[in-house]
């Protein structure tokens, strides 16, 4: 039998879910009342990774498989396949009523589509696919701490912007790319970047002062904007860029094709960027002893970081 479980972040995007789409969620009930259909809340933060192992425990041990479906952004997304990774039976849908839903975006590549994926009535039909993930794993307090990554993990000015436009989103009439790109330049001020030693499959990639780095396991970040354009979520590869420490007006210039996804258009693009398509990515902080960066809309603060592909280890969800 198919279970099927929607976990609601009550603060993600502007709020407001427990009246907005919960209400759609408690009618989807009611008129499937033959289907095994819950609603729950999260809590706060890791909550929801709690409540989706558990459910995914439970629909294991009746022998049967579950849809739990984030609905939030691409933290709740994050929390929700941390919580299934593992288990063959569960598979991680998404209710796009967050800020950033750019795991959605890649799942759907057609400008716009996502936005289906609001409609409640079409969430109970769909079908499964398999797609990679990232595996990070660092060092804390002597012990190795690991979780997993779906989409993308931005280190440098891009992480930091990633976290101003976190802290933006929350302001009234700010979400998404506008959010992301007021970041830009508000992060664009101090030029924030990152000293770094990367090491791709066992070979040097980058050392020494960079603007940005972002792995992308999908091609998304920032509300929108596509930072990884060859990205595909089912290739067994992670796509690494590195933009390396420029002026701020030539990023200022280059800024609306990194954001389109056509960098690569850019003449002598070579210049400035270096890039390789990787299964094994080693991220060292150079100047400091740890580096703050963002995974999937979550801030991160470790050392040396490993990030690895795992190979289609978890479904997803799409809608008929």
């Amino acid at each position: 039998m198919m279970r099927y479980a929607f976990i609601i972040n009550p603060i993600a995007g502007q709020g407001g879910h427990d009246n907005g789409i919960a209400r759609e969620i408690r009618e989807l009930i009611l008129d499937h009342s033959d289907k095994d259909i819950g609603l729950y809340m999260s809590l706060g933060p890791k909550d929801a990774t709690g409540m989706a192992d558990a459910l995914a425990e439970e629909a294991l041990k009746a022998g049967d498989d579950i849809v739990i479906f984030a609905c939030g952004g691409d933290g709740t997304a994050n929390e929700v396949a941390n919580g299934i990774y593992g288990y063959d039976n569960a598979v991680l849908g998404i209710v796009p009523v967050g800020s950033g839903n750019d795991l959605l975006r890649e799942l759907t590549r057609e400008r716009g589509k996502y936005k289906d994926y609001l409609d409640v009535k079409r969430l109970l039909r769909g079908s499964e696919k398999e797609i990679d993930v990232m595996k990070l794993s660092w060092e804390a307090d002597g012990e190795i701490q690991s979780r997993i990554s779906v989409n993308n993990i931005n280190i440098g000015f891009d992480g930091n912007t990633a976290v101003r436009a976190s802290e933006l989103k929350e302001k009234p009439f700010l979400s998404g790319s506008f959010a992301y790109i007021m970041a830009v330049f508000s992060t664009l001020v101090k030029k924030e970047g990152q000293s770094l030693r990367i090491t791709a499959d066992g070979e040097p990639f980058y050392e020494g002062e960079l603007l940005l780095s972002t792995m992308g396991n999908g091609g998304y970040c920032g509300g929108g904007i596509r930072s990884c354009p060859h990205a595909l979520l089912d290739d067994g590869y992670i796509e690494l860029l590195a933009i390396k420490d420029i002026s701020r007006s030539k990023f200022v210039r280059l800024f609306p094709r990194f954001r389109a996804g056509r960098i690569f258009e850019t003449e002598n693009v070579e210049e400035f960027i270096t890039y390789k398509r990787a299964k094994r990515i080693t991220i060292e902080p150079l100047l400091d002893k740890t580096m703050r960066f963002v995974t999937d809309g979550e801030v991160l603060e470790t050392g040396i970081l490993n990030v690895e592909v795992q190979p289609k280890a978890i479904k997803v969800w799409e809608i008929e």
